[in-house]
């Protein structure tokens, strides 16, 4: 989206904006927190994960360098539907709430490009609960491993090692399963040689035995 900003506006958003760090695992915002900010991620990876009533963690989303988070309370003076973590040393660029959507106002094709990007992530939580409610466990965790693969991983001679140090107990938060289930599944894959666990790292040494879950319930 930032790039159909035009560039002046763009200049003029960067002038104003700040550059921070933050190290792994630290918070960048906590869900309910006012929405003053709109961040791009410059490096690293944010997850984007919400606390349930009964003290469980759902992860809607993992935000890529490039990624634009925190829109949606600045654009509706909302507080923050989403707490927003550093997987990895994050640097972020912080964008005053009031100049972006002022720029914005005078831009109708970034208005556009904000609406389909609000599809989208629609799109994608709507996939998310559906596949939680009706896919095999199996086939939800191979599915969040591919995925996770994809966004971020180092080829090895075993086969593609996911980058990011997700918990087990975030595995879950990801698919809607319970930590002893990713526990399960982990191990037996393990022990037939689809995965390698080491370190708290995951190797996929037989990703195509995984793509071959998805295939069987239309997801490839």
């Amino acid at each position: 989206m930032m790039r159909l900003i035009p560039i002046e506006s763009l200049r003029n958003l960067i002038r104003r904006a700040a550059l921070l760090t933050y190290p792994e695992r630290d918070e960048i915002f906590a869900q309910g927190d006012p929405g003053r900010t709109v961040m791009v991620v410059v490096e690293g990876y944010v997850k984007l994960s919400v606390t349930m009533p009964s003290g469980r963690e759902v992860v809607l989303d993992l935000a890529d360098p490039g990624s634009v988070i925190g829109e949606i309370a600045v654009m509706n003076d909302w507080p923050r539907s989403a707490t927003a973590t550093a997987l990895s040393g994050c640097t972020m660029l912080a964008i005053d709430g009031r100049s972006f959507t002022r720029e914005l106002a005078g831009a109708p094709e970034v208005m556009l490009a904000f609406i389909r990007l609000l599809s989208r992530r629609l799109r994608k939580t709507t996939a998310q609960v559906t596949e939680n409610l009706e896919l095999p466990a199996p086939v939800r965790l191979a599915k969040a491993l591919i995925e996770l693969a994809a966004l971020h991983s180092r080829p090895t001679p075993q086969g593609p090692q996911i980058g990011l140090p997700l918990s087990q107990r975030e595995l879950g938060a990801m698919t809607g399963l319970i930590r002893e289930s990713i526990n399960r599944h982990l191990a037996t894959w393990r022990d037939i040689g689809w995965i390698g666990l080491t370190d708290g790292t995951i190797t996929l040494r037989n990703i195509g035995a995984l793509r071959a879950l998805l295939r069987e319930h239309d997801l490839e």
